[in-house]
């Protein structure tokens, strides 16, 4: 049984793109946004936070998750999963917060 609702997952991505979208309209007029947003809260109890990251050749979406201590780093690695639909990798793990980003973009940076 998923734990990450589809509805969940809609919001996540859409929530990420959008933050795309105003950083690119930030860079065309030579400044930054910065993102001050909360990691959502999802129903199985972890806080998420989707956005994208500029590479060589496109972007990476990265998923940031905080959901210790009801979940052991498998569990939050299987969250990960279901919201950037395919395998996963830990990238950062500061403090509490772990990032995701998808194996095959591993190697893009």
């Amino acid at each position: 049984m998923p734990r990450v609702t589809y509805p969940e997952k809609a919001f996540l991505q859409l929530v990420g793109r959008r933050l795309l979208q105003k950083q690119q309209e930030a860079a065309v007029r030579q400044s930054t946004y910065h993102d001050l947003s909360a990691p959502a809260p999802l129903q199985c109890g972890v806080l998420a936070k989707y956005r994208f990251e500029v590479v060589s050749d496109g972007y990476v979406p990265v998923v940031q998750l905080r959901g210790e201590p009801l979940f052991s780093p498998g569990e939050l690695k299987e969250i990960a999963a279901e919201i950037l639909e395919g395998p996963v990798q830990l990238r950062v793990a500061t403090g509490v917060d772990l990032e995701y980003v998808l194996e095959k973009d591993l190697s893009r940076r």
